[in-house]
């Protein structure tokens, strides 16, 4: 069993200041800088971290698209969240890697398989979902598990009942 794909989506680096890492990003590449994005609230985005609902609306991201793989620029904000914990943890540095899976459940069981924790944090958008999983022990780096759903109908109803994340966990 396998998580369904070879393909890393992105590489996520956890920085102090998205501003400076972009520009040297950019001139060490030789490309334009790209846009700079604020994590949507909750009640667009529902985001779970340790089976509480969060918002991380002071944290900025940015992402270079390159030939191959994307790289993802994270700055943490100031309130408490799953990337301002890894800064604190591990310093400026890679945090995870990314795949887009076909089936996120049998993905899971692979993870789970491997004898990795469910994931700790967990966010729907209308486009997708992603689910992190600290998979130091067996893989090195945490994993996020990411998908191309429309979850337009989830988020309406996590929007009414937090809690239906739960059972997606399952």
């Amino acid at each position: 069993m396998s998580i369904g794909t070879t393909k890393l989506c992105h590489i996520a680096i956890i920085v102090k200041d998205i501003q400076k890492t972009m520009d040297n990003w950019s001139n060490f590449l030789g490309i334009e800088k790209p846009q700079v994005w604020k994590i949507p609230p909750s009640n667009e985005v529902p985001q779970f971290t340790h089976g509480k609902l969060e918002h991380y609306y002071d944290c900025q991201f940015a992402v270079f698209q390159l030939a191959n793989v994307n790289i993802e620029l994270i700055q943490p904000g100031e309130h408490s969240g799953p990337w301002k914990d890894a800064l604190e943890k591990n310093g400026e540095g890679v945090e995870s890697f990314a795949f887009i899976v076909p089936d996120r459940k049998e993905a899971m069981k692979t993870l789970k398989d491997l004898g990795a924790p469910k994931p700790f944090h967990i966010g729907y958008w209308p486009g997708g979902t992603y689910s992190f999983t600290d998979t130091s022990e067996q893989l090195g780096i945490e994993v996020n598990i990411k998908t191309d759903d429309d979850n337009t109908e989830i988020i309406k109803k996590l929007q009414s009942d937090p809690e239906l994340y739960k059972k997606d966990l399952d």
